[in-house]
């Protein structure tokens, strides 16, 4: 039997001193995190105590991995010159800090160009991925997600991935972290069974299975193939509750973390999609 290893994304609320406690309330195996305000451009670099606090409470824990995701503003597709190269800083900045409270995970968003056609998208894109590594000396691995919109280059197609992994120096650095809703909105049928295999054959053969290391495990209010991102409680969106306990089971998937990024509301709450991702679990696979 292949244990799960499930997870949030957490508030850094009051420091990140904080996090360990938050995970334990809600009995995390692994956790993600910002680094600062998800809306602002510049935030406090986290303090050398709070560094420490987390690092020592993550490792009682035992939590692992713990992954950085970078803020929302980031656009690396940006056509305009001043939030791109603020975009490739920034991504820059959580892979240095993810070094200093040895997290070795980074998941980022591609970003959307608007006045830009899919080459010189794609370009763009690449060559910011590459400044990004050269400009960030740390051991960190840097995970681009899945898209669920359409438009010029926000990185929803697999093919998108592949090749900016490709283009910007290959796996040795770079990754893939997989949304389960942002797969379902943008047409991958992740919620058949058959379509669930379909897809998984279709990342092996761009990019990569092995070149995957995190799952978003998330349901999706949005209809499939909508292009429209919005997240659900587990088995409360179009998703479902059998195709979510088919990707938590799934050979190809089991051995890796799975970061929920659902809503807390008046339905349920963390420590709710917690109870009902673990009762998913086959405790045969």
């Amino acid at each position: 039997m292949s244990a799960r290893r499930f997870g949030f994304h957490l508030s850094i609320a009051g420091g990140l001193q904080n996090v360990p406690a938050r995970a334990r309330r809600t009995r995390c195996d692994t956790i993600q995190i910002f680094t600062q305000s998800p809306r602002r451009w510049s935030g406090p670099a986290p303090t050398s105590d709070a560094i420490a606090a987390f690092r020592q409470g993550i490792a009682a824990q035992g939590i692992d991995p713990v992954t950085i995701h970078t803020i929302y503003p980031i656009n690396l597709a940006s056509a305009d010159d001043g939030l791109y190269e603020g975009s490739i800083d920034l991504v820059a900045e959580d892979l240095r800090r993810a070094g200093l409270l040895g997290v070795p995970l980074v998941n980022t968003h591609v970003g959307h160009a608007r006045d830009l056609n899919y080459d010189e998208a794609l370009d763009r894109v690449t060559q910011a991925l590459r400044e990004v590594l050269r400009r960030a000396d740390s051991p960190a691995r840097l995970l681009l997600e899945n898209a669920a919109l359409r438009g010029t280059f926000h990185g929803s197609r697999f093919e998108e991935l592949a090749a900016l992994i490709e283009g910007a120096g290959g796996p040795e650095r770079l990754g893939m972290c997989l949304d389960t809703a942002h797969a379902f909105a943008s047409g991958y049928p992740v919620h058949t069974e058959e379509g669930l295999d379909e897809t998984l054959a279709a990342l092996d053969r761009t990019v990569g299975l092995e070149n995957l290391y995190l799952v978003h495990l998330n349901d999706s209010k949005s209809e499939f193939g909508s292009h429209v991102d919005r997240h659900e409680h587990l088995g409360k969106g179009k998703l479902g509750h059998h195709a979510l306990r088919r990707i938590v089971n799934h050979p190809k998937l089991r051995h890796l973390p799975f970061v929920m990024e659902t809503p807390i509301d008046d339905r349920r709450d963390d420590v709710g999609n917690m109870r009902y991702a673990r009762r998913l679990v086959d405790k045969r696979a």
